[in-house]
């Protein structure tokens, strides 16, 4: 293993769940699970003797049929519930028919007469087995209402938890709506609060954002305020806000004739595909603003607008009051480059139209108070007497806290609301926002449901979300979101320093192998469709929407088949040894690893034995401005992080794909040129690309990107499309792990103490029918506990379906979460279950006697295999040598094609606004049975 090669950045981001797994827990049934699974015990064993149980049956009974334990592995359900029995055709143990009543006995598992005809060692067995199993059901029955009763005072006092309720009202406001107004009650009230509760305490993404640092000299440990103390906190629009505003930004004539329009996307020409915005958007460098555009064109100025939101809409445009997206705070942006406005004399005042939120709520500035005069008002940024100082007014600090609010009153005339946000400027909407937003997260949940009403009436219908496929229905849909600032630090010391720099890289060696073993066999795929010569890479998006990435499977089928030599039934399979070396990757490597630790505290961390589990990995440097916003140093840390990147992309040159803000955090932007495919940079000095200017270069077997003006080929990076297929064979290598999709179960998978992939089960659609089928609480724990025994399940556990974005934690023991793996069963015919690991008896984040997960997000650099990819040299006749390999012609890239050219673009045309306008070029012919020489091998390769 090479894991010196790998580089572990010092600073580490440190995640945590916002709410203790004593929480999730409290709504367990601790004693009637362990019931339920005493009575499926007991079921099991009276199964097991009704199966030797004496036969002289009559021949029409199939006798083979009664003793028959469940139909299907996976259906271990009875015909009847738990509570009634197990329905079965249960026959008589004599030569004839037995009695009604012994059959129904017989069949629910119940206790047979003394002079039941058969032996007495047997029917002696039977009666104390199902005796107990009475005994069980009884005590199953008891043990359920005192549970009951336990958890439903904890749902109770969850719900009324304001911490519970403000996390309810940033992240699902519709809920928080129905819990309000009364409508979830009873088992609708107990599922929302364990829907809701679960992510909150078994995932590290609710918490405050800590951070820590790896200093392997000093001793590991943590220091922590607690998990209520939050220093700062801060909100931020939903994204759809921001859109909301630009739509209104480009319909106001106040501000769009000044507008300086420059392109994106496109750098170049107009691509043939829109003729009818090419003549605009030729004039649109960047220089002059609209009017000028305008008045140069001979255009009327409302025709240059309307041409201007097409144009921007289609992605071809944007202009200097768009925010970059990739900026933390798009709002304060726009605030700080408004133009100051002139109010109109017969303007209304905002204040007049707040219905939804009372004004002791939302303090008004001086401009808005009738005895200040207009002219002489403050600005609203300016220090006022009646409103205390907020640091989002500040373009250098973020906002501050505002002092708690009362509950506003209900909510009124929302039409009129609605009309007020329309009535205002741009300015004034966005200063309006800016304040609310100051008050936000300090609120109280009634008051923040008010705020983010008036937000939501100020930026307007929003209908650019709206429309979006996949968007949450309006009445739901976030507006606000909020990052807070936590006390956690954390000293990644001595032991736990050592494996992460030493252990966990060779995990990580396994991995970056597969993934180039990925790309490599991606770009022979897309090569093969292209065909021999050089396309636009606008062109090559139309020609590939529909391959399918090529996955690596070598390391997957070895591990495979190490998992089908293990014992039965092993728990964990330690792979350390029982791998070859990989190769090392042809391309650099960027990653970052979501790392969980196995122990009570860090302090008792041992090297090479605590287990340390890989969670999620992202083939991304996840070390951002976003998360490095509270941090005091957050600037030279990213300013560490981007040197590092240099250095460890050494000759290669990643193109960074900047896409639109989609999650409410900036979309991540690296060193090297951009691409503004969706999103536009925040850094004006930086080389841009446009989709014009790229092209791919293939010889039928090697596709390359490369870019007009640039030197070398690139590689791509980042993006909202890296799901693809030509993302993956163009970009940097990809770290996955191995697909073990088609195993039924996969045991603990390790590399020494480093925990590889947790144990794994995947179950059908067939085994969770009895959870929705069950009535009560008992049969839910009995049907529970059968699907635990029939699969060997552990007591919790994460459930993942192909059709929801995020897994959910389950406690078999809870029938609130029960109900919730139910009704995830429905959306696919499989599921995947992980082990939960760590555990709540296992995590080191303590808080009193309260647990907490958390997770260290640790960025891994890789330079590439032997050192960066030399660069071509001029042509030869020499094919060998990778030295000699032929360099192509770039100046001639956007000349028409010539008449030959890839069939397999020709079949599969462009999107409509995307295309190129005939950027193909045919290579030189191949000599039948040769292979050309491709300019830009593979690190090390010959051919």
């Amino acid at each position: 293993m090479s894991e010196q090669d790998w580089t572990l950045l010092p600073a580490v981001t440190v995640r945590s769940a916002g709410f203790a797994w004593e929480l999730v827990r409290s709504l367990a049934y601790p004693r009637a699970a362990a019931a339920a699974a005493a009575v499926v015990r007991l079921e099991r064993r009276a199964l097991d003797l009704l199966a030797e149980a004496p036969a002289h049956r009559a021949p029409a009974e199939n006798p083979g049929e009664a003793p028959a334990r469940r139909a299907s592995a996976e259906d271990p359900r009875p015909a009847r519930s738990a509570v009634g029995g197990d329905a079965r055709s249960a026959r008589g143990t004599g030569s004839g028919r037995l009695p009604r009543g012994l059959r129904s006995r017989l069949r629910d598992l119940r206790p047979l007469p003394g002079d039941t005809p058969a032996p007495a060692g047997w029917l002696a067995a039977w009666n104390e087995v199902t005796g107990s199993l009475e005994d069980a059901r009884l005590a199953l029955a008891g043990t359920t209402a005192a549970d009951a009763a336990l958890a439903r005072a904890a749902v109770a006092g969850i719900a009324a938890d304001e911490r519970f309720l403000d996390a309810l009202v940033r992240s699902a406001p519709g809920l928080y709506r129905d819990l309000r107004r009364g409508v979830a009650k009873g088992g609708r009230l107990r599922r929302l609060v364990g829907s809701v509760l679960q992510g909150l305490c078994a995932t590290c993404c609710f918490g405050p954002l800590g951070h820590g640092r790896v200093e392997p000299a000093a001793a590991g440990g943590h220091t922590w305020s607690g998990h209520r103390e939050r220093p700062r906190r801060v909100a931020y629009p939903a994204d759809w806000v921001g859109e909301s505003l630009q739509q209104r930004v480009l319909a106001d004539p106040a501000l769009v004739a000044g507008l300086v329009p420059r392109r994106r996307t496109w750098t170049g020409a107009v691509p043939a595909a829109v003729p009818d915005a090419a003549p605009f958007v030729a004039l649109c460098d960047g220089s002059r603003t609209l009017a000028e555009i305008a008045a140069e064109s001979g255009t009327e100025l409302e025709q240059a607008a309307a041409a201007l939101a097409v144009a921007v809409r289609r992605g071809l445009l944007t202009h200097d009051l768009c925010p970059p997206a990739t900026v933390a705070d798009p709002l304060s942006w726009l605030r700080e480059r408004l133009p100051a406005e002139t109010p109109r004399p017969d303007a209304p005042r905002p204040d007049a139209h707040r219905r939804d939120v009372p004004r002791s709520d939302v303090p008004r500035s001086d401009t808005h108070r009738s005895d200040v005069p207009r002219s002489e008002a403050p600005r609203s940024d300016a220090p006022r007497p009646d409103v205390p100082r907020s640091d989002a007014h500040r373009p250098d600090a973020p906002r501050s806290e505002a002092p708690r609010s009362e509950a506003p009153r209900p909510e009124a005339h929302r039409s009129e609301a609605h009309r007020s946000g329309g009535d205002l400027s741009v300015g004034r909407c966005v200063r309006e926002i800016t304040e609310l937003l100051a008050q936000y997260p300090a609120a109280s949940p009634d008051v923040k449901l008010a705020l983010q009403r008036r937000v939501e009436t100020l930026a307007g219908s929003g209908r650019a979300h709206d429309d979006r496929p996949g968007d949450r229905p309006r009445d739901d849909r976030v507006v606000v979101h909020e990052a807070a600032a936590g006390t956690l630090r954390v000293t990644v010391g001595e032991g736990l320093a050592a494996d992460l720099e030493g252990r966990v890289p060779q995990v990580l060696d396994l991995l970056a192998a597969d993934a180039e073993l990925t790309r490599q066999r991606t770009n022979r795929l897309l090569a093969g469709r292209l065909g021999a010569g050089t396309f636009g890479l606008a062109e090559v998006l139309g020609a590939t929407g529909d391959l399918e990435i090529r996955h690596g499977d070598r390391l997957a089928e070895r591990i495979a088949a190490i998992v089908r030599a293990a014992p039965a039934g092993a728990a964990t399979v330690d792979l350390a040894g029982l791998l070859d070396d990989p190769e090392p990757p042809a391309a650099p490597v960027l990653c970052s690893a979501d790392v969980m630790v196995a122990a009570p505290s860090l302090e008792a961390y041992e090297p090479g034995l605590t287990p340390l589990i890989l969670g999620d990995l992202h083939d991304v440097a996840l070390l951002t401005p976003w998360a490095l916003q509270f941090h005091p140093d957050g600037a030279a840390l990213v300013a560490e992080r981007d040197a590092a990147i240099v250095r460890a992309l050494g000759g290669h040159t990643a193109l960074n794909v900047i896409s639109r803000r989609a999650t409410g955090r900036p979309p991540l932007e690296f060193p090297g040129p951009v691409l503004e495919l969706g999103g536009v940079t925040a850094d004006g000095g930086r080389r841009r690309i446009g989709l014009d200017e790229l092209y791919v270069h293939s010889d039928g077997h090697r596709a390359v990107l490369r870019a007009k003006g640039v030197d070398g080929p690139l590689l791509l990076h980042n993006g909202e499309h890296d799901d693809t297929a030509l993302h993956t064979a163009l970009a940097l290598p990809r770290v996955r792990r191995p697909d073990l999709r088609h195993l039924s179960r996969v045991p603990r998978l390790t590399w020494d103490n480093v925990v590889i992939s947790r144990r794994a089960w995947r179950v059908g659609r067939a085994s969770f029918e009895a959870l929705g089928q069950a009535v009560g609480d008992r049969e839910l724990l009995v049907a529970m506990a059968r699907l635990r025994e029939t699969h060997d399940l552990p007591l919790t556990f994460f459930a993942a379906s192909p059709r929801e974005r995020r897994p959910i934690h389950v406690d078999t023991r809870s029938p609130a979460l029960v109900e919730g793996l139910g009704r995830l069963a429905a959306t696919a015919e499989r599921l995947t279950l992980t082990e939960t690991l760590p555990g709540p008896e296992e995590c080191w984040l303590r808080d009193g006697g309260l647990r907490f997960a958390a997770e260290l997000r640790c960025v891994y650099l890789r330079p590439a295999g032997g050192g960066p990819a030399s660069r071509p040299k001029p042509e030869t006749a020499d094919t060998c040598s990778p030295a000699s390999r032929p360099k192509p012609e770039v100046t001639d890239t956007c000349s028409p094609a010539p008449a030959t050219r890839s069939r397999a673009v020709a079949r599969y045309p462009g999107p409509a606004d995307v295309r190129a306008d005939s950027c193909s070029r045919a290579a030189d012919p191949v000599a039948p049975g040769a292979r050309a020489a491709h300019p830009y091998p593979w690190q090390g390769e010959c051919r």
